[in-house]
C-alpha cells in the first residue's frame, strides 16, 4: 500500500541526521483523489501511518483560485481555515504540515521535503541560483525567501506554471532559498536517486568542511559561564556545551560570529529562537540577555562566548539538546556556504515574521 511506502521511506530519510533534524522536513503521497501529509508536529523518524493527515486534493487545488486579504495575519488565517477544512472526514483532529499546499502542486506519486546543511550551504549562500544552475542544471525551480505559508505556496504555483508551459512538463524539484528543496516523484527508488545526485553534485563543490571534534577551550571560563547562566535563567535551566573546534571557530570574534548571529531557515528560528547572542566573557552574559529580553520578549537559547564555543539553554533536556543540535547545523550552513560564494541569512523582516506566525509556534509547541 502506499501508506506503508511512505511510512517506511519518511523513517528511514528522517533517522538520518545529514537530512533530517528533530521535526524538520516534511513527506507526501497521492492515492486518487487523497494526499498522505505528514501532519504537523509529528518526527520523520518515527511517524507511523497515524501521524499522515489525509487530504482533499480537490480541496486543496481550490485554494490556489481564491483571492485572500494583504494583510498578513487575516491572509494566513483565512489560508489555514481552508486548509483545515480540505481535510477529509475523520482527520478534525489532526493538523496537515505547513508545507501541504507545496506538496499538492506536485502530479507525480511521492514528494519528499529536507532541509539537508549540505543542500542549505548553497541556498543560503550569496551564489544561490546561479550556482545551483551551474551545478546542477536547469531542470528545477529556484524561489528566493519570501514569507512562508500562503505567500510561499502561491509563488511555488505560479512559477510551476510557467516551468511547465516551457518545458512541457511539470518540475520535479522545487529548492527554496534559506530554507530547503522538494523532490517529486512516481517511486521511492526514484526519490533517492534524485536526492543523492544532488548531494553528490553539491559535494564535488565543497571546499571547506566542518569540523566537531572537541576544540581547545578555557575550562574555567566556561564554569564561570555555567555559573552565570543557571545565575540568570534559574537552577532549573537546562544547559548544553558545546565546545567543537567548529563552535570555538565562530566564537573566536564577534567578526567571525557575524556569520551565524542571523537565522538561516524557518528551523533554526523555530528551535534556536531568532538568533544567538554573544559575549567575551561570563560577565558579558547577563548584559546580552537582557538586551536580548527587551528586544523579544524572551531569553535567548544560544549564547556564543568567546574562546568556549557556544551555550544552549532550555527548561527540558529535549529543548536544550535540539537547539544546540540546530544551531550545529547553523554552522555547518555557515561553513559548507563558504565554498559557495559566502552566507546569505535570513532577512530581519522575514525572521521577524516567522518568529511571530502562529503556524511556527504551534510546531515549536509540538516538538518541545
Amino acid at each position: 500500500m502506499i501508506i506503508d511506502e511512505l511510512v517506511s521511506f519518511s523513517n528511514i530519510y528522517g533517522s538520518n541526521e545529514e537530512l533530517v533534524l528533530a521535526g524538520g522536513g516534511n513527506t507526501s503521497a497521492k492515492d486518487g483523489d487523497v494526499m498522505y501529509i505528514k501532519g504537523s508536529g509529528t518526527q520523520l523518524a518515527t511517524i507511523t501511518s497515524d501521524g499522515f493527515v489525509k487530504m482533499n486534493r480537490a480541496a486543496l487545488a481550490e485554494i490556489f483560485t481564491k483571492e485572500y486579504p494583504k494583510d498578513d495575519a487575516a491572509r494566513e488565517a483565512q489560508a489555514l481555515a481552508d486548509l483545515s477544512a480540505a481535510r477529509m472526514p475523520g482527520e478534525e483532529n489532526k493538523r496537515p504540515s505547513v508545507e501541504t499546499l507545496l506538496h499538492s502542486l506536485f502530479d507525480k506519486t511521492f514528494v519528499l521535503h529536507l532541509h539537508p546543511a549540505l543542500v542549505n550551504g548553497l541556498t543560503c549562500s550569496v551564489g544561490g541560483e546561479k550556482l545551483a544552475r551551474e551545478i546542477l542544471g536547469n531542470e528545477f525551480i529556484w524561489v528566493e525567501a519570501c514569507k512562508p505559508g500562503y505567500i510561499l505556496s502561491k509563488i511555488c504555483y505560479d512559477k510551476m506554471k510557467e516551468y511547465e508551459d516551457v518545458n512541457g512538463k511539470q518540475a520535479d524539484i522545487i529548492i527554496l532559498q534559506n530554507h530547503g528543496i522538494f523532490f517529486a516523484a512516481n517511486t521511492v527508488d526514484e526519490l533517492d536517486e534524485m536526492l543523492v545526485d544532488v548531494l553528490c553534485k553539491l559535494r564535488e563543490r565543497v571546499t571547506v568542511d566542518p569540523f566537531f571534534e572537541s576544540g581547545e577551550y578555557d575550562g574555567e571560563k566556561a564554569q564561570k559561564c555555567f555559573d552565570v547562566i543557571y545565575q540568570i535563567y534559574g537552577d532549573d535551566a537546562v544547559v548544553t556545551y558545546e565546545p567543537s573546534v567548529e563552535a570555538i571557530k565562530y566564537a573566536a570574534s564577534p567578526e567571525a560570529a557575524e556569520a551565524v548571529m542571523k537565522p538561516f531557515t524557518p528551523d533554526h528560528i523555530v528551535y534556536c529562537r531568532a538568533k544567538p547572542v554573544y559575549g567575551f566573557c561570563n560577565a558579558c552574559i547577563r548584559g546580552a540577555v537582557n538586551e536580548y529580553e527587551d528586544a523579544y520578549g524572551c531569553k535567548p537559547k544560544i549564547i556564543i562566548i568567546n574562546g568556549c564555543g557556544f551555550f544552549a539553554v532550555d527548561y527540558t533536556a529535549k529543548g536544550s539538546e535540539t537547539a544546540a543540535l540546530l544551531f550545529n547545523d547553523a554552522l555547518k550552513v555557515a561553513t559548507y556556504a563558504q565554498s559557495f560564494g559566502g552566507v546569505h541569512p535570513m532577512s530581519d523582516e522575514l525572521a521577524d515574521f516567522i518568529t511571530n506566525w502562529e503556524v511556527e509556534a504551534y510546531r515549536q509547541k509540538q516538538n518541545a
